[in-house]
């Protein structure tokens, strides 16, 4: 008897709903076995991804779903087996695809709690699955968030303890670390006492040996957030941000995902105050939120000067760089510097600070020598995309005919219900029901097809102006430079010895 050989695929939530790895495992094991004696497991073909969320991390990003797919293609296993749909994720639109992808290898997928087998042939039953899934998965969000909430109020802290402190396991609140609260005094007494800047301070400390709760160097960022932090006058603040998911579609219609994070309005932050003990009094507290609100106020804004902030970045260490001013009494100087150097010094990155007078112009005349080598041919076949975006349409309206067709059946069988048996009629509506939210779908998915060409076919005809504007720059106008170089540029990278432009549209 040939052997058919079954992979088990389990993911262990970043929510520890007690749904363990082993236990997912274990059971896929027994019902492996129930199938009977020629189905077998193999133990390279277990598929794990630890700590992973279903919601926020795209299945296809996965590294052990990413074996799986490899292993399908060169025909290890047969049969991939998991507990339910909501251990492949919580997606109602990737779960489809990644069982698809499976089948297109000849591999069977089966869900066990969720009586699902591809061998049926029932995708619509797996789409319905998967809406649920995802559903499911926001309102444990909402539970999460609520119960985090909650224990702010009760003024138990949710995450690491700040550096000065450390979480106290039984009553989960915040109790002063010895060995690292003199680090926040001394943060607070050389801002206040010694007019010491960010810069100098991050600096002090890391030459003393101190380093963050992570083991990193202390920078200009870090020690401005303990300076504004009021967790050191003993008060816990709770709902600083949030976690939203972000949907983007190329041309093909192909879906990424990430987590991305948003900053809530300081008035909607939860305060409770005095929870704990207090590091620095408040009038310390309070003295150095009126100076730094008093430098932020006669800080000159810089950005809108200088052309290449924000795309310009260092190719040693990755990290943008940023530019600076000098002055003598002739002349003023203008310098990009790398941020790793601008927050730990020269020994954390050796990057040559770049005159930003020579810089800026040489690279308007790359992007302008650039810009002269594309044919016209090449932006208008780029820029016309009405073929497809007329297909698309269409296909948009017919499946929206046939939704329209589907829904008159449904009430023409609801009118005529007495001619039926009860199963019968329900067995229709089901059909019909289970119909609609697949087109649905399908809509969805088209819609966004023809959202995504759209706006490639509007980026497209936009280099046509860019262009021309581009062709015709005053480069004496500091803010249009600024503004058409971040408009066809996604990074400039530098180094001593070359520059490399990654353009924001493929056709340049």
């Amino acid at each position: 008897m040939d052997k058919i050989v079954c992979g088990v695929y389990a993911r262990d939530s970043t929510d520890k709903q007690g749904d363990t790895v082993e236990n997912q495992i274990s059971q896929s094991k027994e019902f492996i076995n129930r199938l009977g004696p020629e189905f077998v497991v193999d133990e390279n073909c277990i598929f794990v991804d630890n700590a992973v969320s279903g919601y926020y991390t795209s299945v296809f990003d996965r590294e052990a779903m990413k074996l799986a797919i490899e292993l399908a293609k060169e025909k290890k296993f047969q049969v991939l087996v998991f507990k339910e749909v909501a251990r492949v994720g919580r997606d109602k639109q990737e779960n489809p695809a990644i069982v698809g992808m499976f089948e297109q290898y000849g591999i069977r997928v089966i869900a066990i709690n969720d009586n699902y087998d591809s061998l049926n042939k029932d995708n619509i039953t797996f789409g319905i699955l998967s809406v649920l899934a995802e559903q499911e998965s926001r309102k444990t969000s909402v539970r999460v968030s609520t119960g985090k909430k909650e224990k702010a109020r009760r003024g138990q802290w949710n995450t690491t303890a700040p550096i000065g402190y450390v979480l106290n396991k039984v009553t989960k609140t915040l109790d002063i670390d010895p060995e690292t609260r003199g680090i926040i005094e001394d943060v607070f007494d050389l801002y206040v006492n010694s007019d010491v800047g960010t810069f100098l301070i991050a600096q002090q400390l890391n030459n003393r040996g101190k380093r963050t709760n992570n083991g990193n160097l202390f920078s200009r960022e870090t020690v401005k957030k303990i300076l504004v932090n009021p967790v050191y006058i003993g008060h816990t603040v709770y709902g600083k941000k949030r976690n939203e998911l972000e949907r983007k579609y190329d041309d093909s219609g192909k879906m990424t995902k990430k987590k991305i994070t948003i900053k809530i309005d300081k008035g909607d932050w939860l305060t409770i105050e005095n929870t704990h003990e207090p590091i620095i009094n408040k009038e310390t507290f309070y003295s150095v939120q009126e100076k730094i609100s008093d430098r932020g106020h006669h800080r000159t804004p810089r950005r809108a000067y200088h052309p290449l902030t924000g795309i310009l970045y260092c190719k040693k260490c990755g990290e943008g760089m940023v530019c600076q001013k000098r002055s003598t009494k002739d002349k003023e100087y203008r310098y990009y510097i790398c941020k790793t150097y601008h927050k730990y010094g020269r020994d954390a990155c050796s990057q040559a600070n770049v005159n930003a007078d020579k810089l800026e112009p040489s690279i308007v005349q790359i992007v302008q020598n650039r810009l002269l080598r594309l044919s016209s041919t090449e932006i208008e076949s780029s820029s016309n995309r009405s073929d497809d975006i007329k297909r698309l349409e269409e296909e948009i309206s017919r499946r929206s005919k046939e939704k329209d067709r589907i829904k008159k059946d449904q009430v023409d069988i609801f009118q005529q219900r007495e001619l039926f048996s009860e199963e019968a009629y329900k067995e229709q509506m089901l059909d019909l029901k289970s119909r609609s939210v697949a087109i649905n779908e399908e809509i969805s998915i088209l819609e966004n097809k023809l959202s995504a060409v759209k706006e490639s076919e509007n980026r497209s005809a936009n280099i046509v102006q860019l262009t021309e504007k581009f062709l015709n720059l005053d480069i004496s106008n500091i803010g249009m430079v600024r503004t058409l170089l971040h408009e066809l540029i996604e990074t400039i990278t530098i180094s001593e010895e070359d520059v490399d432009i990654k353009y924001r549209y493929d056709i340049i």
